[in-house]
């Protein structure tokens, strides 16, 4: 057996260890509570059925998904004492459904049929409900409860001698208060809101070849196929699609080193040969640029070689992704996997793609964090991941400190050997705004942070922050667009590097890259590995060919700015409601409020208020002035001093209420812009409700760069088929919307331009002096438009 299997082996013991013990039992009041995912045994044919996923609003911080695949579970009780008991079940569903139950079956169970009402969906807050599966009179001592499969999440058991419906507050661990002592370290900084080491950040220059294309491509390449000729060839296929730049696999997962490492192991399917040499040096010799995706956060040899460089979770166990056993950033494996990566700068790469989470979400237990945890904070590790515990929210406040400190030296070493090299740090959920994995600081260190198209829309699987269906659902182009802003304007306007994958159609390609770029952002199209050379993207590489010269060398255009304060939505860590009421769904209204009136908007982070870099800005959207710090008030004051507009979040503006409240917010906000809006350097009128404008000036303000694009919000990304093999239905995703007519935009303050036209037709255009300012319409488009205006 090799090492891999060997710890997947050992992996899978631990998981079953629990169930060997069978389910256990807690008093919560007068009742047993048993939580779902502690059955005794589990009959189905369907791996994935009844598997626990992580759920904030859990008893036990975790539902089972997949319950609709055919099967049951058994739980196994004990009642004290003779008598008449009620079973209850803690449930989510969107519909009325038939729940299977059967108590004390004797061997196949006889399920009774019993229908529990709709709750109003499967996560998150305000969704649960509680169903009885039965009353019955039960003797003292063992019992047994099967559960058939049925289409719902379900929770826990709770069985009592009474027969009232439980309330929520039974399953909750009540916690006692801290002591002042405690309380006192938790609130003492781990690190200021703008140390010392982001001194510089605005001056971080990113090289020409990666500012002036905005359309790249990504390939997966593994060595699982470098037997086959596209694995040698891709580079001279992606030119032929008319690819400037490309992200490719240099090292995928756990295995070795693809080159000769002086340390570390080295795959052997290499064969003693310099794998990453050759797929370097043939994108440059047909003149493309390579940017290397490096797989940081596996090492099948190093984790053998090295068990305490190993992340683990709190009962002790390996913590891992199906890439392989999580290292452990406080461990010495940053400085093994530095002398890696300079190898690669040593090897011609052009740049580096640290994809993922870097360090597990839930923090480590290894004893390498426990050490410094409790060196840095004066704490002890907190007992386990309940994202009730205040120490667990501190252990991820360590955790992101861990990840920005090992960036931070990487970066400086891996600059010192090539300042042209381009670091692109994964964001994993960031842009989502509800997780607080990763902060404003570790993107102001990065040359670019990675997302991916869709990905700030992804609310699912968030246990501390995740997002209240009792509000009002969010437009999904905003919140798109809100994350793709946030990726681009926490890196101080640096573009952004977007994946798109599983693209279907040529248009989806189109309409796709529109939407990246005219946010300013560069469009990473994956590109199938067994079809390239895929001329199906051979528009979209044209289109980044017309428009790139005009984003390259410039900056977002400021005149609106919203606060997003990380240090007030994690005031609220506990509070999930109050995080989104207060903080983040103001955040979004806001956001939506000025991207439908087409003006120019931008994201300010914590540390670039604390830092008073509002230049240019004339108003400024911030979160109740209580929750943030004072080096944030005293910029936010300073900017008023100065003339600026600062609109500060009312108690009043329910933004999240779906009766009647947004609409209200909405108004309120924007009649408190008022007449300032009349002075916007750029406005867009006309065109549909969801087509974007976005606006960018060249540094040496003698160009302004107008983007448009169409709604792109409808365009599908992601697999083709389910884990379960079967095919998505994905003809609603095949037929854009209908183009942008009657578009035209104000230009104020600019004087009469030199020179309009339109980057994407080719079309020069006339700009007309109105009492508003310079207008220019517009020709009508289909995806996108790149009004370039020579001031």
């Amino acid at each position: 057996m090799n090492l891999h299997l060997l710890l997947i082996s050992l992996l899978a013991m631990a998981l079953l260890v629990p169930l060997a013990q069978g389910a256990p039992q807690v008093e919560r009041g007068s009742g047993i509570l048993i939580e779902m995912e502690e059955f005794d045994e589990k009959f189905s044919d369907v791996k994935t059925f009844a598997s626990p996923t992580r759920e904030r609003e859990a008893s036990g911080r975790h539902v089972l998904v997949r319950f609709f695949e055919p099967g049951y579970v058994i739980y196994r009780f004990t009642v004290s004492a003779d008598g008449v008991y009620t079973g209850w079940l803690r449930y989510g569903t969107k519909n009325d459904v038939g729940l299977r139950v059967a108590l004390d079956p004797v061997g196949e169970p006889e399920f009774t049929k019993l229908t529990v009402p709709a709750t109003g969906g499967y996560i998150g807050p305000g969704v649960w409900g509680w169903g009885r599966m039965f009353r019955e009179r039960l003797s003292a001592g063992a019992h047994t409860l099967a559960i058939g499969s049925v289409s719902m999440r379900p929770d826990c058991i709770f069985i009592t001698p009474g027969d009232e419906e439980p309330t929520d507050m039974l399953i909750h661990k009540q916690r006692p208060p801290l002591d002042p002592e405690t309380q006192a370290l938790l609130d003492k900084p781990l690190v200021a809101v703008r140390p010392d080491w982001l001194d510089g950040t605005m001056a971080y220059g990113l090289p020409a070849w990666y500012e002036q294309h905005r359309v790249h491509a990504h390939t997966r390449l593994s060595l699982r196929l470098v037997n086959d000729e596209v694995f040698f060839t891709a580079a001279r296929g992606f030119k032929e699609m008319g690819v400037r730049v490309f992200a490719r696999h240099i090292k995928s997962g756990r295995e070795g080193a693809w080159w000769p490492s002086a340390l570390g192991a080295v795959d052997p399917r290499t064969e003693g040969r310099n794998i990453a040499k050759q797929i370097i040096d043939n994108a440059h010799r047909e003149g493309l640029r390579i940017i290397v995706y490096h797989r940081h956060m596996e090492d099948e040899h190093m984790a053998a070689e090295h068990p305490d460089w190993v992340c683990v979770n709190w009962k002790g166990e390996p913590l891992s992704s199906r890439r392989g056993a999580y290292m452990c950033f406080n461990s010495p494996y940053p400085d093994y996997l530095l002398q890696r990566a300079l190898e690669l700068v040593e090897l011609g790469a052009d740049g580096f793609f640290y994809d993922e989470v870097h360090m597990p979400k839930t923090g480590c237990w290894c004893r390498y964090c426990r050490e410094r945890f409790t060196e840095e904070t004066g704490l002890d590790h907190p007992v386990d991941d309940d994202p009730d515990d205040p120490i667990w929210h501190k252990l991820r406040d360590f955790n992101n400190l861990t990840i920005e400190r090992t960036f931070l030296n990487w970066r400086r070493a891996i600059h010192e050997r090539n300042p042209e090299l381009v670091m692109l740090i994964g964001s994993n959920t960031y842009p989502t705004i509800a997780d607080r994995h990763l902060t404003h600081r570790l993107f102001r260190i990065a040359d670019s942070m990675k997302t991916e198209f869709s990905l700030p829309m992804r609310h699912s699987g968030n246990v501390v922050l995740p997002f209240d269906t009792s509000m009002k659902p969010v437009e999904r182009d905003a919140k798109i667009a809100l994350g793709y802003t946030l990726a681009r304007d926490a890196t101080d306007g640096r573009p952004a590097h977007i994946w798109a994958h599983g693209l279907i159609n040529e248009a989806s390609t189109l309409y796709a890259t529109a939407g990246m770029v005219t946010h300013g952002c560069i469009a990473n199209l994956d590109i199938r590995e067994n079809t390239i050379p895929n001329m199906m993207f051979k528009k979209a590489y044209a289109l980044g060919d017309k428009v790139s010269p005009y984003f390259a060398g410039t900056v977002p255009l400021r005149w609106a700015a919203l606060h997003y304060s990380e240090h007030a939505r994690d005031k609220y860590a506990t509070r999930v409601s109050d995080a989104w009421r207060r903080i983040l769904y103001p955040l979004y209204g806001a956001y939506l409020a000025l991207l439908r009136a087409h003006l120019p908007v931008g994201i300010v982070t914590d540390s670039q208020l604390e830092e008073g870099l509002l230049d240019g800005y004339k108003v400024l959207f911030v979160p109740p002035q209580e929750d943030v710090t004072e080096r944030m008030r005293a910029a936010v004051r300073d900017f008023k001093a100065n003339g600026g507009l600062v609109i500060e979040q009312q108690e009043s503006w329910e933004w999240h209420d779906p009766n009647g409240g947004h609409e209200k917010a909405l108004q309120t906000f924007m009649a408190a812009i008022g007449d300032e809006a009349k002075s916007a350097p750029v406005e867009t009128f006309g065109g549909p409700e969801k087509m974007h404008a976005a606006s960018f000036l060249s540094r040496n303000g003698k160009r302004l760069t107008v983007s448009l694009a169409n709604d792109f919000s409808w365009v599908y990304t992601g697999r083709a088929v389910t884990r379960d093999g079967k095919k998505i239905d994905l003809s609603p995703y095949e037929t854009p919307p209908p183009p942008c007519k009657g578009v035209k935009v104000v230009l104020r303050g600019y004087g009469t331009p030199k020179k309009v036209f339109d980057a994407v037709s080719g079309r020069e255009l006339a700009a007309q002096r109105t009492p508003d300012g310079v207008e220019i319409a517009l020709p009508d488009f289909e995806y996108m438009a790149v009004l370039v205006v020579e001031l």
